[in-house]
């Protein structure tokens, strides 16, 4: 099923303030609001950019009247517009970069995907495409192939980063590795 976000934006935009967000538009946020903020919180590293950076993505969404042929090429879409956003926000502004442990809290992540402390350190001191890959394997579970046409690279590139991720985690762990 296609579903025509820019005719849902014109009736939103078309809409008096107090009448209620189109359902379409609603439904894609409900959908992928979690994904996308933890895309923008790895790479922007705090809260409030990283909600800043959400808010942006879904606003381009909104704007770009695209056709998605499934919720998965919707996923896919909006992690990509999400990572390219961030990024252009960091070439952008030159600022200290806050780690604020507390930011990838509760109500933007399952329970069983909130990591630790001590990991979310760890990974915080990996580049962001590191970060990236990461999380869309052992988060999001995706093949690395499907990794690959999302971030449009090479499926080689794709391993590598895995594989240089995993080197310098181990290494940051320490003995903590338990193989």
């Amino acid at each position: 099923m296609k579903i025509s976000l820019l005719f849902a934006h014109r009736r939103v935009a078309d809409a008096k303030p107090s009448e209620p967000m189109d359902s379409a538009i609603t439904a894609v946020y409900d959908r992928h609001i979690n994904v996308v903020y933890r895309v923008c919180f790895s790479l922007m590293g705090n809260r409030q950019d990283a909600e800043d950076a959400v808010q942006s993505v879904f606003v381009k969404l909104m704007e770009s009247g695209k056709l998605f042929v499934d919720t998965e090429h919707e996923k896919a879409w909006l992690i990509v517009t999400a990572r390219n956003h961030c990024r252009d926000l960091l070439r952008k502004w030159w600022r200290k970069k806050v780690v604020d442990l507390d930011a990838c809290s509760l109500e933007h992540a399952d329970a069983d995907t909130v990591l630790s402390r001590d990991m979310e350190d760890h990974l915080r001191k990996l580049p962001p495409t590191y970060r990236l890959v990461l999380y869309l394997y052992y988060y999001e579970g995706y093949k690395v192939a499907e990794i690959a046409n999302i971030l449009k690279l090479n499926i080689n590139t794709v391993k590598t980063q895995m594989r240089n991720a995993r080197k310098r985690l181990k290494l940051e762990l320490g003995d903590d590795v338990h193989e």
